[in-house]
């Protein structure tokens, strides 16, 4: 088994205590803080696993406040040279898009939101959660923003089946930045967690507190894969 890459945001002064700012149902559970990003600086994150993972089956979960709308921007992306690539990221038209191919460049999926999200204002807690191993094709890529899932697409090329694409392949995984076309992000990101071999939905990182204002919560399963 191994464990998975973890991006956790550290610093700045730009906390996070839920969506509308207050204590959730566990009010013991507040993000202090977050990392800015700021495209004019060129700042990203990347961490390279020493080893492949399973690239069937993968979550990323984080907080984001976006500070720049209309133009493509990077949430995570894996785009090994002469290879496939995966992105998550927000779309020029303020949607929240993925897409991918496998190692060849073939096998494309592509899907985007019909929602957009234009609130500088707002935090906003997203999950992606890839599982290629369903039957289903709409069951494959499940997108969840402030813990509802998104089901009207505006694109709906669903990845296809027991395809292996490139998260978790053994090259650099980049939080905030397109490694080819730049598409640096500019707004903050909070506790984003990248699990390896597991396919989890919202509920596993927040909550309706008592106003029906999706909260952040501690995440308490594991990191742990056998892929």
């Amino acid at each position: 088994s191994r464990y998975p890459c973890l991006f956790m945001s550290v610093i700045s002064n730009n906390q996070l205590a839920g969506a509308a700012g207050q204590g959730g149902a566990d009010a013991g559970f507040k993000i202090d803080r977050s990392l800015r990003f700021n495209s004019g600086d060129s700042s990203y994150l990347s961490r390279t696993p020493s080893t492949a993972g399973n690239r069937k089956t993968w979550t990323w979960s984080g907080w984001v406040k976006r500070s720049q709308l209309g133009i493509l921007q990077t949430l995570m992306q894996l785009y090994p040279s002469g290879t496939g690539y995966t992105r998550i990221y927000f779309a020029a038209g303020d949607n929240l898009e993925f897409d991918a191919t496998d190692a060849s460049g073939g096998n494309s999926a592509d899907v985007k939101t019909t929602r957009v999200f234009r609130d500088p204002s707002a935090w906003y807690h997203i999950v992606v959660a890839m599982d290629t191993t369903q039957a289903t094709a709409a069951n494959r890529l499940k997108m969840y923003v402030n813990g509802v899932q998104e089901t009207s697409m505006a694109t709906a090329t669903y990845p296809a089946q027991n395809v292996d694409y490139m998260f978790n392949y053994a090259g650099a995984h980049n939080i905030g930045r397109h490694s080819a076309n730049q598409q640096y992000l500019n707004g903050y990101l909070a506790e984003v967690h990248f699990l390896d071999g597991q396919a989890l939905a919202a509920t596993d990182f927040g909550e309706f507190d008592d106003n029906n204002v999706w909260q952040p919560k501690e995440f308490t399963g594991s990191y742990l894969t056998t892929a």
